[in-house]
């Protein structure tokens, strides 16, 4: 019978696969349009923002997963080679640790191909953690450079002043780059670096306030001070948004915690047949299996819709 269901889902799983990898490839497209019409609106004559430039230079330069292990902190040479590899090894040794106890090749071949994406997951995690870190600490720098230059103080006194204050070190070797390097290479290459380690829509924000600050003339503090109100409007924004969808996600896990009340009251209930079908015969595994792999894909799809952008 395990035969024959594995010899079904040879077939099955290919195509599952497949719709599940076409669904996904839409939503990063619909994702990579949204960032290309923002970046050109955006657009200035700078090789930074200069959209050809800035795709011939990622193309040359890095992979797409080169670039996303870059903003996860990881830009040693070969890096992404060595991520593959730990993903697949990752994902075997998981899979053969359920294979010990479900001893069925479907739920073998399945749970390797779902825990290969495990840790891509955990890099889309870190990257997130270091964005909001760095962009709560700018926030900080910001409200410090704009009170410096009220007072009195230049614009690169005044930085410099708030980078060696900032309790960040992701922050500090961030902006080190522009303190450092830009007497030799020159603002634009600078923040262009910049880039290349962190992904953040706020630092490129503060990039063309910058550059539109000093090229407008007028007072750079009162640009500087927009922006610093823009952002901190729009932590006051998240912070809503973020508390309503917490509800949405409590409710979520309150059903499933239901799931399983009423699931051990049926098994009381019924002398413990449910438990010696889904975990006592080898077609109850895989149906458990699937089971819990469905749940877990709503748990995912749900906070992917209830994700703040």
């Amino acid at each position: 019978m395990d035969d024959n269901l594995f010899l079904f889902f040879i077939i099955i799983i290919p195509i599952l696969f497949v719709l599940f990898a076409i669904n996904l490839f839409l939503f990063y497209s619909k994702l990579k349009l949204k960032r290309v019409i923002i970046n050109t609106l955006s657009s200035t004559n700078s090789k930074i923002i200069d959209k050809n430039r800035v795709e011939h230079t990622s193309i040359k330069n890095s992979s797409w997963l080169s670039k996303k292990l870059k903003y996860a902190g990881f830009s040693m040479k070969g890096a992404e080679y060595s991520f593959i590899l730990i993903s697949i090894i990752f994902s075997f040794l998981i899979s053969a640790f359920i294979f010990f106890i479900a001893k069925s090749k479907i739920i073998f071949l399945f749970a390797f191909l779902i825990f290969i994406f495990l840790p891509y997951l955990f890099l889309v995690k870190l990257i997130k953690t270091r964005e909001e870190e760095f962009n709560t600490n700018l926030k900080g720098m910001i409200d410090k450079v704009t009170s410096m230059m009220k007072s009195g103080v230049g614009f690169e006194q005044a930085l410099k002043k708030s980078i060696l204050t900032c309790k960040s070190k992701l922050t500090q070797d961030v902006f080190n780059i522009y303190i450092n390097e830009k007497a030799i290479i020159g603002e634009d290459k600078c923040f262009e670096k910049m880039f290349d380690i962190i992904e953040s829509k706020e630092l490129r924000i503060f990039y063309l306030t910058i550059s539109i600050g000093k090229k407008s003339g007028g007072k750079f503090s009162n640009t500087l001070d927009t922006l610093r109100k823009t952002l901190q409007d729009q932590g006051e924004i998240k912070q809503e948004i973020t508390s309503s969808t917490k509800e949405i996600r409590v409710g979520t896990y309150m059903i499933i915690g239901l799931i399983v009340f009423t699931y051990i009251m049926m098994n009381n209930a019924l002398n413990n047949s449910l438990n010696a079908h889904f975990f006592g015969s080898d077609i109850g595994k895989i149906q458990m299996f699937f089971i819990s792999l469905w749940v877990a894909f709503g748990i995912f799809i749900n906070n992917l819709l209830t994700k703040i952008k």
